[in-house]
């Protein structure tokens, strides 16, 4: 079967990135391959997780097949999603984003936009409600 493949680390935007893997999953009859992060939340980001209940216990309501696989910390996360793309039947990639600073983009470079890049399948990038597009001049 066909996976929808959902990056997740406890954060407001991989709470969206969740929301829409599943719903997406769900009209394409696919499952899940979600593959989430085995660092510690950081306190900052997690706020956003309103549902603080084990993320397989929560896979496991939506009536999905899925697998869930904890991933090593790397020094680039993107490698780990184009592996699994690479390696397994992934349809498409959902991986939530956030607003970052210039110099953020600059220095600590992006997960989101190389996966979107160097991805061969199609890769959505999901907002958070919270999200607040920058002023434009």
């Amino acid at each position: 079967m066909t996976a929808i493949l959902l990056a997740y680390v406890p954060s407001a935007t991989s709470e969206a990135a969740f929301t829409y893997a599943v719903d997406e999953a769900k009209r394409r009859d696919a499952s899940l391959l979600v593959l989430a992060s085995e660092r510690a939340p950081d306190p900052r980001k997690s706020r956003g997780v309103s549902d603080q209940r084990p993320l397989e216990e929560r896979l496991e309501e939506t009536g999905l097949e899925f697998e869930l696989r904890t991933v090593l910390r790397r020094d680039d996360p993107a490698d780990d999603i184009l592996d699994a793309v690479e390696n397994d039947d992934v349809l498409m990639v959902v991986i939530g984003i956030r607003k970052r600073t210039p110099i953020g983009k600059i220095l600590l470079g992006s997960t989101s936009q190389r996966v979107a890049i160097e991805s061969p399948v199609p890769v959505v990038l999901v907002k958070p409600e919270s999200f607040v597009a920058p002023t434009r001049f």
